[in-house]
């Protein structure tokens, strides 16, 4: 948690402070521009780092959506109401993997985990796997949902600021969830229950 926690603000939090930042400050196109050079700059850190970069990558491409829009829109309400979008399209495509039987949680663990091609053939890992994958696909559907209801009701800037509050808070939550419940299944499991005794919960993340 200590070493994954800050990685996911930053993923999370960093596009959308230095959108709103650079848009207060200057400009709107200098805020979308800045949010872009930041996701940029992040993924090529996580790759020189070794990572797989793998949430890295989901947050580059949402970025890319982002300005796309943006710059084609000239409005600043049309770029962050992409938010609800996004997260019913997030929501879709999580929940969407587990009904393909590729649950996307798989892919995303090992920026998080070094899990050996072992335990990820294991049932404990596929299990596992599929449930954080159903609570992560509900968690943006449910985002979508309570951002849809502030952009109708809300100013931009308090909207903003429900962005955020629905954002990282909650990341970190489920983060923390998703890796105690993955310890203690692995715990439980009899084939890992050996090593996961051994293992500190901080060692997890």
């Amino acid at each position: 948690m200590r070493r994954s926690a800050p990685r996911l603000v930053r993923d999370g939090f960093g596009p959308l402070a230095t959108f709103y930042i650079g848009w207060k400050l200057i400009g709107l196109t200098v805020g979308i521009g800045a949010s872009a050079v930041f996701g940029v700059a992040i993924f090529l850190h996580e790759r020189r780092q070794g990572r797989p970069a793998a949430l890295v990558r989901v947050a580059l491409a949402l970025v890319a959506i982002r300005a796309l829009v943006g710059l084609t829109s000239g409005s600043a309400s049309v770029y962050l109401a992409q938010e609800i979008g996004l997260d019913v399209l997030l929501g879709s495509t999580v929940l969407g993997s587990l009904a393909a039987g590729r649950p996307i949680s798989t892919w995303i663990a090992g920026d998080v985990y070094p899990f050996t091609d072992e335990m990820r053939r294991s049932h404990t890992f596929r299990d596992v796997m599929r449930t954080v994958t159903v609570v992560w696909g509900v968690y943006f559907l449910a985002r979508a949902a309570v951002r849809l209801a502030a952009l109708l009701t809300l100013s931009t800037n308090r909207y903003v600021l429900v962005v955020a509050l629905s954002d990282v808070p909650f990341l970190l939550v489920l983060l923390a969830w998703s890796v105690r419940f993955t310890m203690s299944a692995f715990r439980r499991s009899e084939q890992w229950s050996t090593l996961f005794a051994a293992t500190r919960p901080s060692e997890l993340a």
